[in-house]
């Protein structure tokens, strides 16, 4: 959905066209390709939205803030990286680090009807209480089902746009949650 994708300039838009974008690829000298390809545009747009500040600031906790990352290793998404002994450019130019990127630029990558249909049930975010934690879980986890998302990636997903949405870090980690119950 559009409205949560970062505006670019046109010199960004160019770097983007020249970055393959994709988690996976037929073969590993397709992936090996991507990677090289990959390097320069992804540091120069980096760059460039960095020195004016476009990323917005919660996607910039979820990458950095390890508040923002549960899991058994504790740390941040890039001190994941770090942990593994990827550091400095080489974070940004790993071929794990492209989901980030993606979500970086384009918000969730949940389909445009559950996204509308999530936004129906909060409302306001800013209206958002303790005690409508769980009907946001139960409708988070109901459209689940029923668009058939990938219950890997579909908790991940609810709760990047519940941070893009405005709603706190812990009803999100909720809603996170919530989903992850799906069978």
């Amino acid at each position: 959905m559009e409205k949560y994708h970062i505006k670019l300039t046109e010199e960004e838009t160019e770097l983007l066209s020249k970055i393959d974008l994709r988690s996976h690829h037929s073969n590993h000298e397709e992936g090996h390709a991507a990677y090289l390809g990959n390097r320069e545009p992804i540091l120069a747009l980096l760059t460039s939205l960095s020195a004016r500040r476009a990323v917005p600031e919660v996607r910039l906790s979820y990458w950095n803030d390890p508040n923002y990352r549960s899991g058994r290793i504790k740390g941040s998404r890039k001190g994941l990286f770090e942990r593994n002994g990827c550091t400095g450019a080489d974070i940004y130019t790993h071929p794990h680090f492209l989901v980030h990127l993606r979500y970086f630029l384009f918000g969730s990558e949940l389909p445009d009807d559950v996204i509308k249909a999530f936004e129906a049930k909060v409302g306001n975010p800013e209206w958002v209480s303790s005690s409508d934690i769980v009907p946001i879980g139960n409708a988070a986890r109901d459209l689940t089902r029923r668009y058939g998302l990938d219950i890997a990636d579909a908790p991940e997903e609810f709760f990047k746009l519940c941070l893009d949405m405005g709603l706190g870090l812990s009803t999100a980690e909720s809603v996170m949650r919530s989903v992850k119950q799906v069978r």
